[in-house]
């Protein structure tokens, strides 16, 4: 098991739309968040597998896997981590209750709702011991 340095939180973006990618980068950087990206379903699923992130964004509307899919293959995998399931389309809300995603939010972001929500998915994934 890999242990992480508690100084350092780290996001993995999963969004197909670029422009989406960079400005959720440049608000989580500016929060102290070290960035990681992936442009499709397939490629978050990897980057998981090999280096957990604290926090995945995960868009559902993506190429080759979507968001679900990639949920889905993660927990059959007994990979958990803190997920932010995020969408522009249909009801993020009852499809987050349907995979038993805690944490979602609609696009367009609304900023001080997102960097809220991610930091309460991020603050629960913690052991209690390092909790606040």
């Amino acid at each position: 098991m890999k242990f992480k340095n508690f100084g350092s939180r780290q996001v993995l973006i999963a969004d197909d739309d670029d422009d989406s990618r960079t400005l959720l980068a440049i608000i989580l950087a500016e929060e102290g968040w070290e960035i990681r990206e992936a442009r499709n379903g397939q490629e978050a699923l990897e980057k998981v597998v090999n280096e957990p992130p604290d926090v995945l964004i995960l868009d559902n509307r993506m190429p080759e896997l979507t968001g679900a899919q990639v949920y889905r293959h993660l927990q059959a995998e007994g990979i958990n981590l803190a997920v932010v399931l995020a969408t522009a389309y249909g009801n993020i809300e009852e499809l987050a209750s349907l995979l038993g995603i805690t944490y979602f939010i609609n696009k367009p972001y609304d900023i001080p709702e997102l960097l809220k929500t991610i930091e309460s998915a991020y603050e629960n994934s913690l052991p209690e011991s390092f909790q606040v």
